[in-house]
């Protein structure tokens, strides 16, 4: 007999959420796609404030939040990031100082940026929280009439 584990909403969400990356940008690794959400998050959380950060964290499940924290120091500064080319460059440019990078050029960093960020807000309603700014959160809106992932 196999016990069925009971997932909460969230939990459920977070798993469609993972196999809609996987499937769309065709990655056979989990690792990897942890990876690229956690780069996403950790550089979107550099340009929050604590106060915005922690309206973020409060609306993302668990395993959102660990990825969205992750090496965060209390005391860093937050970056202002104003358009999405900025935001793809910064994950660009960390990613390339990795040994094992996610991406091959920025145009890769871009539409896998995009696609998180879509993603995220489809099932979590990220950009709905109004803590980006308002050229970032217009220019990732037009990218998904644009592309719908």
């Amino acid at each position: 007999m196999v016990t069925r584990i009971d997932y909460s909403e969230q939990e459920e969400l977070s798993v469609r959420f993972f196999k809609e990356i996987k499937n769309s940008l065709g990655f056979t690794s989990t690792r990897k796609i942890v990876k690229l959400v956690r780069a996403v998050l950790s550089q979107l959380r550099r340009t929050l404030s604590h106060d915005q950060a922690t309206l973020v964290i409060k609306n993302l499940p668990s395993l959102f939040q660990l990825l969205f924290i992750a090496n965060w120091k209390y005391e860093d500064k937050d970056t202002p990031i104003r358009h999405l080319d900025e935001l793809v460059d910064i994950v660009y440019q960390e990613d390339r100082k990795s040994h094992d990078s996610l991406f091959t050029s920025e145009i890769d960093t871009l539409n896998s940026v995009i696609l998180v960020l879509t993603k995220l807000d489809k099932f979590f309603g990220i950009l709905g929280l109004n803590v980006f700014r308002y050229s970032l959160t217009q220019e990732l809106k037009q990218a998904i009439i644009e592309d719908p992932a």
